[in-house]
């Protein structure tokens, strides 16, 4: 009862705010509250789609109880639905989040979302040049963060909230390893991550020869750091993950970084030759750390440069979320283990093969572990839909040995004749 009442409470407030009376809401109404309760960027506490159906439950009930006294509308309609030729029937919910059988996610592949970067934040033309008139002051802290989320997979939560310690140096590997913080993790599970080699270098070249050190030492000589209530600065960084840190009043503690939210995060500092330095990898111009929903903006504009440069072209509408890269990293992740797969698996007979993906267990395990899903069977059921209809033959067709370019065709492969799947063609 308690939830039902915070539901309700939710929906009035709701009501109230976009000046609509309780017993004049429509349906109209219901679907702008479902937007904001689940996606609207102007609402940083947004809710899944279980929980929305939970919100929905609660104001149905209250419009069933009212319609009995007060003859007021229901805005959450029931629609019947035919499921056999014989009149069967069942009976569903307008409003249904689309969460609660499979999100409502997009991919890009790598072609796609390199025009868009190049496009939208590097301020490149179509034909492949820069644009005179292009002034990036940020372009290298753009972009080495979004290469991030498509190259490592992170919630834009996740890899926003990274501090400059939690990030390996640029070594041989082509693959380098990292840790999400339990604290900044969606349901606090922290985990393992894996950067690829070219992120690694790009943040590196932000971190210490980019934009970030020109920001920093706008902010010092402006005095900003110091200005910080309830700073802490770190004074030692332990091998397990352990600071030693000192308050703005002198005391000593040691935390763990696992245990550091992002509110945390953003007041830490270290002590350098020119003064204090953000501990917060990604900075805003001024030297402040950069909070995720202002990434948000960058989105935005790099996705009204790409209509404008595609508009004038005349070329296939481009644009990306955040979160889609997330799902273009697993997108990718799935070609490469299903090729390892298969290759590993030479004597299949023909109806094996015809259900190959069915039995890819380890590869949706994988995915699982690279995505942070505590289910495999959610990464299998919700997030990679394109490849359902894909039979194997079709995927291994494309892939030529270490050629990274029939990596690509394969992707771009998945998404033929599938919406879901940016290709930037027509």
């Amino acid at each position: 009862m308690r939830r039902y009442a915070l539901s309700l409470k939710v929906w009035l407030d709701f009501l109230h705010a976009v000046d609509v009376r309780w017993d004049h809401a429509s349906r109209s109404e219901l679907a702008a509250f479902k937007e904001w309760r689940l996606s609207a960027r102007e609402n940083p506490q947004y809710v899944s789609a279980a929980s929305f159906c939970v919100d929905r439950s609660a104001i149905r009930g209250f419009y069933l109880w009212a319609a009995e006294h007060q003859g007021v509308e229901n805005p959450v309609r029931a629609r019947a639905i035919a499921t056999s030729w014989a009149g069967g029937q069942r009976v569903t919910l307008e409003s249904t989040p689309s969460g609660m059988r499979r999100s409502d996610v997009k991919w890009l592949t790598p072609q796609a979302f390199r025009l868009w970067r190049n496009l939208g934040l590097r301020g490149f033309t179509t034909a492949g040049m820069p644009h005179p008139d292009w002034r990036g002051s940020t372009e290298d802290r753009d972009t080495a963060f979004v290469d991030g989320l498509f190259g490592t997979g992170l919630r834009i939560g996740e890899w926003s909230s990274v501090l400059t310690i939690e990030v390996p140096t640029p070594g041989s590997e082509g693959l380098t390893r990292s840790r999400v913080a339990s604290a900044c993790a969606k349901g606090g599970s922290g985990r393992t991550f894996w950067i690829r080699h070219r992120v690694s270098q790009q943040v590196d070249f932000y971190l210490h020869e980019g934009s970030r050190t020109a920001a920093v030492a706008r902010a010092q000589a402006a005095g900003r750091y110091e200005q910080v209530v309830d700073s802490w600065i770190a004074e030692r960084v332990r091998s397990d993950r352990r600071l030693d840190v000192v308050d703005d009043e002198g005391s000593r503690r040691v935390v763990s970084l696992d245990a550091l939210d992002p509110l945390l995060r953003m007041k830490m500092f270290r002590r350098v030759r020119g003064g204090l330095e953000p501990m917060w990898l990604w900075l805003n111009h001024d030297g402040t750390p950069r909070p995720k929903h202002a990434w948000y903006k960058t989105f935005d504009r790099a996705n009204a440069r790409v209509a404008g440069a595609l508009t004038h072209e005349h070329g296939a509408p481009l644009w990306c979320r955040p979160h889609m890269l997330r799902h273009s990293f697993a997108l990718r992740w799935y070609c490469i283990a299903t090729f390892v797969a298969w290759r590993r698996t030479g004597m299949l007979t023909a109806q094996e093969q015809r259900d190959f993906r069915n039995q890819l267990g380890d590869v949706w395990f994988l995915l699982a572990t690279l995505l942070g899903h505590r289910s495999a069977e959610v990464t299998r059921n919700v997030y990679l839909e394109p490849f359902q209809a894909l039979q194997v033959e079709e995927l291994v067709a494309l892939m030529d040995a270490d050629d990274r370019q029939s990596l690509e065709r394969l992707v771009a492969t998945v998404g033929v004749g599938e919406p879901r799947v940016l290709t930037g063609h027509r």
